[in-house]
Order: structure tokens, then C-alpha cells, then sequence
């Protein structure tokens, strides 16, 4: 059973026990105010026959009337006021009565008035009766019976009225309870739909849920999750690229070295060599294994460089010089100088990422440069720049060389030992500081790299 089902059978429920409720109390109330007023006609009714018949008997009735005239009075005078419901009863003798039944064998008198009510040969019947003693001492009992079967046939329809009308308004109030419950279900259905197809992958779907209530406030927190969600899953599977990344390049770019160690190794096993091929043979794997070597630190800094950089004050100088140190043998081997300027005193970042990616850029910059041309590494203005005046980049390039393994000339990268992550390690460095990498290159003129720090 659906929740809108549920909530309409437990507020259907509760409707039916309060209308039934409120319509027996208002039935139960309505019946006896009218058999109140019943009674008290029927009482104001014996009570007026009574107060006329004892004052006329006063009037015209001696003392010294014989028993036979004194009956005939009590009967002429009872006459006069009494109707078919009236029964007068005098001493144990029913002087006048209309009726069928003995109403003193029902209702026992006394002198302050009394009352019957039940059913009597098939119908209801109401009595009313008190004792009088007249004023020549003897006693009376005056009845007034009143048939109310018509009374209570009245009520049955009256109580039947109530039953249809309740049951009407329970009806229409059923059909109005789950139509209301179903709109206001609604909202819940759209987060069913939005949670749905986020489950099925589609992170970026909010429940569009514009109410202000509780459900409102559901949704809000639940768009504020599936926000959350998102940006974990963006991070798992900026994670996941990475890891890809890195078994993907150490797949691709293991093969060559990889070739050169084992068939070097196997030469030198299985070939019979001079002293000097075996060192050329070693020299080469040694040079391999480097090469792999500093292959493998570069992706594994491009992996892991997302996480917080120890960031803080440090002294552009000291940086400078310890990028001119690392790279001095490098660029002595290719003949290319290196030209040094400080500009700055000190800069917020992490001293050993800044100086990979300064070395990363000196050294793209030498393998750039003919032998005879220099470098120039110069920090000012919130910037740290490499500039060299060697092949540059071409233009349709320039878009691409911040990607990983990307290499514009693919044989003078190889040929120089590149693998293609220098820049994207750069890349990396320059977000992980909030820093912009700059690149302005002319084929045949040179290039410019730079980090413009906030």
C-alpha cells in the first residue's frame, strides 16, 4: 500500500469515528430535548386538567351530597375539561376513561406528579398522573396518556437523516482527503524521481520542490546532499583519471626503456663482448633505468600533487638558486647558459613544488635552446618567468602542451628523453598555489612561461 493510501485510510478513520461520534452525541441530545418537550406538555396538560376539575369540584360539590351525586359531579366535571387521553380514578373506581388500558396499573401516584414512559400493547406510551385530595377529603388520581410512537417514528427518520447526511460528508470528505493528500504528496513523488535518477548515475538532477514546509526543507537538504554527492563522485573519478593516468603512462612509456634494458641485458649475457660494448651496454642501461626513474617520480607527483600543498612565506632568492643548482650539470651538458634575476623577496608557496616546476620549465627551455643560446629565469611582480629564444611552440600546439604524454615533436622529445608530464606537472603545481600558468611562444623565436601569482 502506497503512503497517500495509507494516510487516507488512517484519516478516513478518524473522520468516521468522529462523525459517527458527533452525530450519536447530536442525535442522543436532539431525542431527548424532544421527549422533554413531550413530557413537559403532557405534564403542563395534566397539570392545567387537574387545577380546572379541582376547582370546579370545589365549586359546585358539598359535603353532604350523597355518593351517587357526588359521583355523577366528579364525573360532569372531569368531562367538561378532559379529552380521550385524560383518566380520572376515584377511590379504586376509573370514573372516566376513554382508553383501553388501566393507566393505574402502570404508574403508581403519589401527591406530586409522576411519570411512565414504555411501550404498552405495541405503542409508546407517556403517562403523567398525581394524586388530589378534594375538599370534601375524598381521593382522586388524574392520568393524562399520551400516545408518542409518532414521536419516536419521527426520531428513527431523524436518526436515518443523520446516518445519510454522515454518510455523505464522509464520502465527499474521503475524496477530498486524498485528493488534498495526494497533492500534497507530490513534492515527495519529485524527490522519488530526482533520487531515481541519480541513481541512475545523472548526479546533476535537483528535486525542483518550491514548497515551504517541511517537505520543502527536505528537499533543500536533499539537493544539498545530491551536491555533496556530486562533488564526491567528481573527486572519486578525478581520482580514478588519475590512477588511469598513471598505469596508462607507465604502460606506454615503459615499453621503450624497458626494450633497450632487456636486450642490453641479454646481449651482455648471452653475446660475447669487448670491454668497451660492455660499458656501453651498462652506460645505456644505466641511462634507462634513470630515465625510468624520473619517469615514475614525475607521475607520481601528477597523482598525488591535488592534495594540500604546504603552503607558506618563503624566499624567492633561495628558490631561484636552488633551480639554478639542480639544473647547472643538465644545462652544461646541452651548452646552454642560464641568466638569473630577483626581483622579489618572498613568496607564499611550497618550496620543493616550486622548484619541480621551475626545473620542469628550465629544462623544456634547454631542449628548446641551441647549444650556445641561454636561459633567463627572473621572478617580479608576483611572477616567476623562463624565457628562452630556441625553436618555440607552434600555434595549434599551444592549446594541447599542458596535456600529459602530449609532445608537439614527438622524435626531438624522445630523442631529448621527454615523456610528455613536464608541463602537466607545472600545470598541477600552478593550481595547487591558485597561481595562472601564462605561455607565449612564436615558432622560430622563442618562448615565454610564466606562473602570475594572486
Amino acid at each position: 500500500m502506497k503512503l497517500w493510501q495509507k494516510l487516507t485510510a488512517v484519516c478516513g478513520a478518524v473522520l468516521i469515528g468522529i462523525t459517527v461520534a458527533c452525530s450519536w452525541v447530536q442525535l442522543y441530545w436532539t431525542q431527548e430535548k424532544i421527549l422533554d418537550i413531550t413530557r413537559r406538555q403532557a405534564a403542563e396538560k395534566q397539570s392545567a386538567l387537574e387545577t380546572a376539575f379541582h376547582q370546579m369540584v370545589d365549586y359546585y360539590g358539598k359535603a353532604s351530597d350523597p355518593p351517587a351525586a357526588r359521583r355523577a359531579l366528579l364525573h360532569y366535571c372531569f368531562t367538561r375539561f378532559a379529552d380521550s387521553t385524560a383518566v380520572l380514578v376515584t377511590d379504586g373506581e376509573t370514573v372516566y376513561s376513554q382508553l383501553s388500558i388501566q393507566p393505574e396499573n402502570y404508574l403508581q401516584v403519589t401527591e406530586r406528579q409522576s411519570f411512565f414512559s414504555g411501550t404498552v400493547d405495541g405503542r409508546r406510551l407517556l403517562m403523567v398522573g398525581r394524586a388530589l385530595r378534594l375538599g370534601s377529603g375524598q381521593q382522586c388520581q388524574v392520568y393524562v396518556t399520551e400516545d408518542i410512537t409518532q414521536v419516536y417514528a419521527a426520531i428513527r427518520q431523524m436518526a436515518l437523516r443523520f446516518a445519510l447526511l454522515g454518510a455523505g460528508a464522509i464520502v465527499a470528505g474521503l475524496g477530498l482527503m486524498a485528493l488534498l493528500i495526494c497533492r500534497s504528496m507530490r513534492p515527495l513523488g519529485q524527490l522519488q524521481k530526482a533520487a531515481a535518477q541519480i541513481s541512475q548515475g545523472l548526479y546533476d538532477r535537483r528535486a525542483k520542490v518550491r514548497t515551504h514546509d517541511e517537505v520543502g526543507d527536505l528537499a533543500q537538504c536533499f539537493n544539498q546532499m545530491a551536491a555533496s554527492v556530486e562533488r564526491h563522485v567528481e573527486q572519486l573519478l578525478e581520482t580514478a583519471n588519475r590512477q588511469r593516468l598513471f598505469i596508462g603512462g607507465v604502460t606506454h612509456e615503459f615499453k621503450t626503456p624497458l626494450t633497450a634494458i632487456l636486450l642490453n641485458a641479454d646481449s651482455l649475457q648471452n653475446t660475447c663482448m669487448t670491454e668497451d660494448e660492455q660499458q656501453q651496454a651498462l652506460a645505456c642501461i644505466e641511462s634507462q633505468g634513470r630515465w625510468l626513474e624520473r619517469m615514475v617520480q614525475k607521475l607520481l607527483k601528477l597523482l598525488t600533487l591535488r592534495q594540500d600543498a604546504a603552503l607558506k612565506p618563503l624566499p624567492v632568492e633561495t628558490l631561484l638558486d636552488r633551480v639554478r643548482e639542480a639544473t647547472s650539470e643538465l644545462l652544461r651538458s646541452r651548452g646552454v647558459g642560464l641568466t638569473v634575476e630577483c626581483g622579489m623577496d618572498c613568496i607564499t608557496g611550497d618550496m620543493d613544488l616550486l622548484q619541480s616546476a621551475l626545473v620542469n620549465l628550465v629544462d623544456n627551455a634547454s631542449k628548446a635552446s641551441r647549444p650556445g643560446q641561454t636561459v633567463a629565469l627572473s621572478a617580479r611582480d608576483n611572477r616567476l618567468e623562463v624565457r628562452d629564444w630556441g625553436t618555440g611552440i607552434p600555434a595549434a600546439a599551444l592549446a594541447h602542451i599542458t596535456e600529459p604524454f602530449y609532445m608537439a615533436d614527438k622524435s626531438r622529445s624522445k630523442k631529448l628523453g621527454s615523456i610528455g608530464l613536464g608541463l602537466a606537472l607545472v600545470r598541477e603545481i600552478a593550481l595547487a598555489h591558485g597561481a595562472e600558468l601564462e605561455i607565449q611562444s612564436t615558432p622560430g623565436a622563442g618562448t615565454t612561461v610564466a606562473l602570475r601569482f594572486p
